[in-house]
């Protein structure tokens, strides 16, 4: 009875969540043919060099200290570990946004960006510190099991992003509106949660920081710090940052092309790896609290994923660059010949990534 309960809560949370990250993730897919023809490759160039920056910067910010907020069985002991998350984001922030002041007034940002506007520099301070405090806010929600939280705000973020995209896509030709909707979505889906938290998101939070349990919390939780944080980041370098190594030998063209490859092919799986990870993560947490093995909960999820994906997979490899071609212009069909060489990697990611 009691194994049937937790499966039926576990479905029903993969749904709740699922939900939101459907209609984050479908819209995005639906209208891409759209955004392509309002941007070209070369744009997505500009958006896939800033977004390593903000990435790794998002990870330095809460130092991992976010995804340890499921972990305690006391809420106080999580509490702290959302208070020290705060007080990192913050500080990383105003670091952050001393080195774009630097960046742009000594003119070290046209050295490293030559054809990038400088005043879009100025949008990494705001992006690292509102993903981190989405993240630390949708960890939180996680725990609380508020589910329909974080549905909301990844809907309210993605919505956000492309209304923001299309518009300045209009107004100003150039990877503006790109950059711009990208962290003007998560300041939005932040908002969001931190009026549906609201509770116990407020000035009230304050009044329990402790510096003796901020120093505490911080060498408990240092193993998130130290191997966490910097297996992250790496994840980052490898996804993200492979970017800069192609910059140096390939145009703008392949770069854009490679970027926009990437994110159309790897997009719609995240609308299932996601949503079973983080409900996956949450009760993952819980048995091993219990003491009990979580491989078997592990191999069943990664088996289904593979039932589930193998076929679409094969058949998507056969035909990417045409697909590419008549969906999104014949401008992209580069990009459909990029992503059949990915298909592969971004397979084995899907089944590895919850």
């Amino acid at each position: 009875m009691f194994k049937e309960a937790l499966r039926n809560q576990f479905l029903a949370n993969i749904v709740t969540l699922m939900s939101g990250t459907v209609i984050a993730q479908a819209l995005p897919i639906i209208l891409s043919p759209w955004i392509a023809r309002i941007y070209t490759p070369e744009n997505f160039a500009t958006l896939a060099l800033i977004l390593p920056i903000i990435s790794i910067g998002a990870i330095l910010s809460t130092l991992r200290l976010d995804v340890a907020i499921v972990i305690p069985k006391e809420d106080n002991e999580a509490l702290q570990l959302l208070i020290s998350a705060f007080i990192i984001n913050i500080s990383i922030t105003i670091i952050s946004l001393l080195i774009t002041i630097i960046l742009i007034s000594f003119g070290f940002s046209e050295m490293l960006f030559p054809k990038l506007n400088p005043y879009l520099l100025w949008t990494i301070p705001l992006g690292i510190f509102s993903i981190g405090i989405y993240q630390i806010l949708n960890f939180w929600s996680t725990r609380c099991k508020t589910y329909r939280n974080n549905a909301i705000s990844k809907i309210i973020q993605s919505t956000t992003t492309l209304i923001f995209s299309i518009s300045i896509g209009y107004l100003i030709i150039g990877p503006e509106g790109l950059v711009i909707g990208f962290v003007v979505g998560y300041v939005f889906g932040s908002l969001v949660l931190v009026y549906r938290l609201r509770n116990i998101i407020n000035r009230d939070i304050l009044k329990s920081f402790n510096k003796e349990l901020f120093g505490l919390t911080i060498k408990k939780y240092r193993n998130f710090i130290v191997i966490n944080t910097p297996h992250a980041i790496l994840d980052v370098v490898i996804d993200q940052g492979i970017i800069y190594l192609m910059k140096v030998y390939f145009t703008e063209k392949i770069l854009g092309g490679f970027a926009f490859a990437y994110r159309y092919t790897k997009a719609p799986l995240s609308i299932i790896t996601s949503s079973i990870g983080q409900v996956f993560y949450e009760q993952a947490s819980k048995l091993t609290a219990e003491n009990k093995d979580v491989r078997k909960l592990m191999f069943k999820i990664q088996k289904n994923l593979f039932i589930m994906g193998i076929v679409p997979f094969i058949l998507i490899f056969s035909f990417t660059p045409q697909l590419f071609a008549f969906i999104f212009s014949e401008n992209y069909r580069q990009a459909g010949e990029i992503a059949r060489y990915l298909l592969p990697w971004i397979f084995m990611n899907y089944l590895v990534s919850p």
